[in-house]
């Protein structure tokens, strides 16, 4: 069957929703990416280039979107592009249509625009991503973070001493382009990125031996784990970013800050096991392992400062 990828047509957006129905996440607790419009989280970007791909009949196939983006490694500053919301309709899969939106992009967006350097962020488990991309763009790199689920009525106050820095940093790049409604600076250095106006979480499904496990962690801390969330819940949540081993302390004006908008959690990227993870991880209520997946070298010895828009 012949495939064709076009720009982002709105006629499509029913066959989208469709498509995004079909994409859930996770395996024990299954999750839904919701959004008003397909444009949602690309549209708070100063460049987006989004894509679809369409069969002989011009049925929806597979969706694609490329961004401008920043990024800063080792303290250098790159103007990159960022790839998300990649999806292939089940029918399609395993026929090439995501390789070919993943080139189409790459070639039409990102080489056009001159980046020299490109990424994605996906969970390790997210196999036809990383396959897709290699055969886009030729050898990749994974970087690995974590993101830490804090419920906004916590308070967090034990005395906090850093020792070393994070290697992974968090900012909001060129704020005065975009709506100020989507973020919110504090004196204290602290941003917060309010993600769910970009994307909501749904909890579809929860599998029965997690409800068991959640049961008996509610009987042992029930303060912590009465904050979950519940099967088909729909999360609002804010990403923080700006935060350091300086200012990480502040949080607190963060949660209330949230708590008092009715946003029930915040998320806190960091990497796994530095001072900022060991702060904040018996205060999460649960813990992501995502990765930055890249086109340019990096490891886990690069200092890497990523967009808020991009997590």
């Amino acid at each position: 069957m012949s495939i064709s990828v076009i720009p982002y047509d709105p006629a499509y957006e029913a066959e989208i929703r469709k498509l995004e129905n079909t994409a859930n996440q996770g395996g024990h607790i299954v999750l839904k990416i919701i959004k008003n419009n397909f444009l949602d989280r690309s549209s708070v970007f100063e460049k987006n280039f989004p894509v679809l791909s369409i069969d002989e009949n011009k049925i929806l196939a597979g969706t694609c979107v490329g961004v401008h983006t920043n990024i800063i490694i080792n303290g250098e500053h790159f103007e990159t592009g960022f790839a998300l919301d990649a999806k292939v309709s089940p029918a399609y899969r395993n026929q090439g249509v995501g390789g070919m939106m993943a080139k189409h992009v790459y070639k039409n967006f990102f080489q056009q625009q001159q980046f020299k350097k490109n990424f994605t962020t996906l969970k390790l488990t997210n196999i036809p991503v990383i396959k897709l991309s290699a055969k886009a763009v030729g050898k990749t790199w994974l970087y690995d973070f974590v993101y830490l689920t804090i419920p906004a009525t916590s308070r967090i106050s034990e005395r906090f001493i850093p020792k070393d820095a994070s290697k992974l940093s968090v900012r909001l790049f060129r704020p005065e382009r975009l709506c100020s409604d989507y973020y919110l600076n504090f004196t204290t250095g602290l941003g917060c990125f309010y993600t769910h106006k970009m994307y909501r979480l749904k909890i579809v499904q929860i599998s029965r031996l997690y409800k068991l496990g959640l049961s008996a962690l509610k009987l042992t801390n029930p303060r912590k784990y009465s904050l979950l969330p519940k099967e088909k819940e729909v999360i609002n949540f804010a990403t923080l970013y700006n935060h350091s081993e300086k200012n990480i302390k502040n949080i607190n004006n963060v949660l209330d800050h949230l708590a008092e908008k009715k946003i029930k959690y915040l998320l806190v990227c960091c990497r796994k096991n530095d001072d900022i993870y060991k702060y904040l991880k018996k205060h999460s209520i649960n813990t992501y392992r995502y990765y930055v997946l890249a086109d340019f070298h990096l490891s886990a010895r690069d200092h890497l400062t990523v967009d808020v828009r991009c997590l």
